[in-house]
């Protein structure tokens, strides 16, 4: 029983196919000459650095932009059609190395997981595509000066599609626990029934006790 439940778990681990995560995250960065234009050309706006211009706005636009994204017509843009491929994007908090500080900038993070590893880095691609359009369509439609305008800038690039194998493993371990289950219950049930089918010991009646001692005398 148990080399069955061996057995069927290791067949199981290399049937479920192997999913790939891809990933990539983003931060939103305002122009040097801030969000503003100078009312006057002989006086422009003094140049800040960008990295020291993260305010609530920008938190709030990355918002806007990843409740945009998490649409399921999104979704069909990026190819994703059947449920073999699966497309996050959040602002870092389901990724343990932005978890910490995904509450004090604008991030913009995109995981894909697939079965197919292809698949996995060209969905990852089309959603930083579709970020950087979306914001540009955005702030086009707000008629925001050009100078002004938000920009995308990759923190971490696309990654390289890696295995993940907890699936399998899963898959794995619950074919083991399930067939070691059922192996248990049917050798119950054999003990069962063929401790029923014995012959059980018949209490003897008065005469046929008499009847006994007769003969036995």
């Amino acid at each position: 029983m148990v080399l069955s439940a061996l057995a069927v778990a290791v067949l199981v681990f290399f049937l479920v196919p192997a999913s790939y995560v891809s990933s990539a995250s983003m931060v939103l960065t305002t122009p040097t000459t801030g969000g503003t234009l100078p009312t006057e050309s002989t006086r422009p706006l003094g140049l800040t650095n960008p990295l020291l211009q993260f305010s609530d706005g920008l938190r709030v636009t990355a918002g806007i932009l990843i409740l945009s994204l998490n649409t399921p017509e999104i979704a069909a843009e990026l190819g994703v059609t059947d449920g073999s491929t699966k497309v996050t994007v959040n602002d870092g908090r389901t990724n343990p190395n932005l978890l910490g500080i995904s509450t004090n900038g604008p991030f913009v993070y995109v995981e894909v997981e697939s079965t197919s590893a292809t698949t996995a880095r060209d969905v990852v691609a089309k959603a930083k595509e579709r970020v950087r359009k979306e914001l540009a369509t955005r702030q086009d439609e707000l008629r925001a000066p050009r100078s002004t305008f938000i920009s995308v800038v990759d923190v971490v690039p696309s990654t390289t599609p890696e295995a993940k194998l907890s699936a399998k493993v899963t898959a794995a371990g619950g074919a083991l626990v399930l067939v070691l289950v059922i192996g248990v219950a049917i050798a119950y049930g054999l003990i069962q029934v063929r401790g029923s089918g014995r012959p059980a010991d018949r209490p003897k009646r008065a005469g046929e006790v008499r009847e006994t001692e007769t003969v036995n005398q």
